[in-house]
Order: C-alpha cells, then sequence, then structure tokens
C-alpha cells in the first residue's frame, strides 16, 4: 500500500519589508486571505527577495520525536513552512474522499516549530521596541489560552490599546478601536501624530514573552532603582520563587536564574496556560511592572530565534483547528476532483521599521531649501521627509495628493539607521543634480 501524505496546515510570515511593491501596496492592504496568498504568488512568480532569506523553520528536539510518533513532516514553502501528515484517503458515498491521519491526532496534541534567525540583520528591518527590558522572543499560537483573543487566520496576539499617559516610541503599534491600529511618530514640531495601519494583526510586544531560564532584566533608562524586589507567581496567583536587588548605584541590568525544578518549561506534547507565569518587578521611585512569561527548557535551542511557533490539533476556537470533529484534515476532494477546503493557511504579519529619510549632499553642502514640498521639508542644508516611512527591500514611489506617483531616492535595503532625539532616521547621500540642486 502506498504512504500518502497531506497538508495538515500552512504558516505563512509575511513581512512588511519584502511585500510592498514600488506604488507602496503592501501585502496588508488586501482584506481577503485569498487576494494576499495571490500577492504572494506573484512575488513568487518573479523570484522576489523573501522572508527565507533571514528565517529557517526548524523542529526542537522533543518536537522532532513527536513528528516521527505521529507520521508528520516540516515542508519548508515560499515566505513559511507546511505541515504534512501520514493519512489513509477514505472515499464517502457521496463520491468525496476525506483524510484520516494513520496515526490519531490527539486533541491537546501541540506541535512546536522554532522561527530561527539566519542573521541579526532581521532586527535592522524589523517593527520592534528600541528599549526592551526583557530579551523575550516571540511565542505565537492558534490557541488562545495563552496569549488572549485574536483575528483569525493570525496567529499573533491583540495589540494593546491606546493608553494616554503611555510613552510611546517611533513606530509603536497602538489600538485605538476594532479595526483602528496606528503606528506612533513625532513629527518636525515634536507634536505627536499617527500613521493608520491597513491589515488586521501585527506581531507585538504582547507577544514577546518566551525566555530561558537564565535571562538579564534591564530597568528602562529613565529610571534610577536602587532596590528592586522581583516575585514570580503561577496562574493561580501562588508565589513561585522570590528575588531582590540592591545597589549604590542605579541598577541598569540584574541576572534572573529561574529554578527549573520550580516551573513547567516549553516545548511539550501539551502546552496549557499552567505554563503561564508573571514576574511582578517594584523598585524604589515607584517602580512597578508585570511581565507575562512562557520558560523554555533548552536555551541553545531559542538562543538565535525569532519566535516558538505553536499549533494545538483542537483549540478554543473552531476556526483554528486542524482536524474535524471526526478526527479527519479539513481539506478534501471532492467527487469533481477539486479540493475544497484547501488545508488551513495561518498568518503570522510583520511590520518594518519606520524611519525618517534624510537626504544629504555627498559633499556636505547646504541642498536648496523648498525642494519637493509634497513630501520633504528643508532643516540645517537637508531635507527629511514630512513622516517617516516603512523600510522595503524594493524601491517605493512616493504618492503625491494628486495621487499620481513621484521618485525619490530610496535607502539601501539593508543600511543602518540613525537614531537622533528618539527619532530613526535613514541617511541618504545625494549627489548635486537637478534633483538635488545646492543652496545658492
Amino acid at each position: 500500500m502506498n504512504t500518502v501524505y497531506k497538508i495538515l496546515f500552512e504558516m505563512r510570515l509575511l513581512h512588511e519589508f519584502y511585500l510592498t511593491d514600488k506604488e507602496g501596496k503592501t501585502i496588508f492592504d488586501f482584506p481577503a486571505q485569498a487576494d494576499r496568498l495571490n500577492f504572494l504568488k506573484q512575488r513568487f512568480d518573479t523570484d522576489a527577495e523573501n522572508i527565507e532569506d533571514e528565517i529557517a523553520f526548524e523542529l526542537p528536539e522533543k518536537t522532532k520525536v513527536l513528528f516521527d510518533n505521529y507520521h508528520l513532516k516540516l515542508v519548508p514553502t515560499y515566505a513559511g513552512f507546511k505541515v504534512a501528515v501520514n493519512v489513509i484517503p477514505k472515499k464517502l458515498p457521496g463520491g468525496t474522499v476525506v483524510y484520516e491521519p494513520k496515526y490519531t491526532l490527539p486533541d491537546d496534541l501541540c506541535l512546536s516549530i522554532l522561527a530561527v534567525k539566519k542573521s541579526q540583520r532581521l532586527d535592522s528591518f524589523t517593527n520592534a521596541k528600541m528599549e526592551k527590558i526583557l530579551p523575550a522572543m516571540y511565542y505565537f499560537s492558534n490557541e488562545n489560552t495563552v496569549t488572549g483573543p485574536r483575528i483569525f487566520p493570525f496567529l499573533s496576539a491583540d495589540i494593546t490599546a491606546f493608553d494616554a499617559g503611555a510613552t510611546y516610541e517611533q513606530g509603536e503599534l497602538v489600538k485605538f478601536a476594532a479595526n483602528d491600529y496606528r503606528e506612533f511618530y513625532k513629527d518636525d514640531a515634536d507634536a505627536v501624530q499617527w500613521i493608520s495601519l491597513s491589515g488586521k494583526a501585527f506581531a507585538n510586544e504582547n507577544d514577546r514573552m518566551l525566555l530561558p531560564l537564565n535571562f538579564y532584566y534591564a530597568f528602562p533608562k529613565n529610571t534610577a532603582v536602587t532596590k528592586a524586589d522581583f516575585l514570580l507567581k503561577d496562574k493561580d496567583g501562588n508565589t513561585v520563587d522570590k528575588y531582590q536587588f540592591k545597589g549604590i548605584q542605579p541598577l541598569r541590568k540584574v541576572q534572573l536564574a529561574i529554578d527549573p525544578k520550580k516551573v513547567l518549561q516549553i516545548p511539550g506534547p501539551a502546552v496549557t496556560d499552567q505554563m503561564v507565569y508573571s514576574l511582578k518587578v517594584t523598585g524604589n521611585g515607584g517602580y512597578n511592572k508585570t511581565h507575562k512569561l512562557i520558560f523554555y527548557q533548552n536555551e541553545q535551542e531559542i538562543r538565535d530565534s525569532l519566535a516558538l511557533i505553536v499549533m494545538k490539533v483542537k483549540t478554543s476556537v473552531p476556526a483554528y483547528n486542524l482536524i474535524d470533529n471526526l478526527g479527519r484534515l479539513i481539506t478534501r476532494k471532492l467527487p469533481d476532483q477539486t479540493v475544497n477546503p484547501l488545508p488551513p493557511v495561518f498568518e503570522l504579519n510583520f511590520k518594518s521599521k519606520p524611519s525618517f529619510w534624510r537626504y544629504i549632499n555627498n559633499r556636505r553642502k547646504n541642498l536648496k531649501v523648498g525642494l519637493h514640498p509634497d513630501f520633504l521639508l528643508s532643516k540645517n542644508g537637508l531635507l527629511v521627509t514630512k513622516k517617516p516611512r516603512s523600510l522595503t527591500y524594493s524601491a517605493t514611489l512616493f504618492r503625491k495628493p494628486d495621487n499620481s506617483l513621484y521618485y525619490l531616492p530610496n535607502p539601501e535595503p539593508y543600511q543602518t539607521l540613525t537614531f537622533e532625539n528618539n527619532k530613526l532616521y535613514s541617511d541618504i547621500l545625494v549627489q548635486e543634480s537637478t534633483l538635488f540642486p545646492l543652496a545658492p
């Protein structure tokens, strides 16, 4: 008898840096998944650069055992991966062919896949908080009991709602209302501004909760804490452990070593909310923060990882299930030989860093004032975009008020950003030309 494998599910990691066309349209501009996948296919057909240059998807050692036991295979794809399973095809009385896993997949079985960075280059263009308190990695899942509700078919947690008392960084994502997500920046006059975003779900700080058992806690630069208490609690509020640090000078970074005998860790065949812990940190001067954490057993496995993706066979939200109520795959072949529905496709959206583009004469001479006024401001002999633009691999055009497109030089894809006065800049050297004449 032939061995048959069928796709259990697919996962696509969609990054704005690679998935923006020359007119500035991104994959997030398409509300329907079918249109997003078609946009992705067009990029594939043109052999466009994609996230696989930066990310490899790998199985943790413990997950390799599960894949062997249940006859599963991890299959790399363009901008993501698929998981295939050994199945037994069965024809129903009406002629529809369904697929049952040869080895029954338990409802609570969790499949963990690591997204491993091939280099640190990914961090240079991926939007994230610049000041990080914890070196946490992303935890994504189709089950919402760990990081809270999500929007199908996305695996990221919802973004935190706007807080008028919070201090935001350039590019930080905020939720103002349902389907109303915005990106923060301050303009040339340091007035608060927001850029409305296309798309419903993006990887964000609420997903950053995965830590090794040994890690450093970094106090924000604007604090002067000299005495700090750390209280680790389990899901039910029971104290697991306590830590205390004191110093004559303000504490900048302290190391915590979690006792592996006191906490549950992943990966494993099942992941539950019992694996979620809270770390409450208090200090003199009114310092008070609480962080939600999950601990990973093998520090070596996640040292260079962007994220852990955990897929549960049956979830609390049926749309995210990997199998149906009869234990069969979601996909099936109809009597007319069409496949409907297709295997479920889940998505992870990543925003690019937004930077102000700053045009500088290559001989450090002053550029003419008032050039390209729809987009640029003159400042100390330089020209700076009025608002930040997302970094992209391919060059993009500006769009004028009349909706026509307009060319100005773009930053190099992987160039280093400049951080000045709480703003990020992409510096672009330009020669004297009709596009960039010098000041008289």
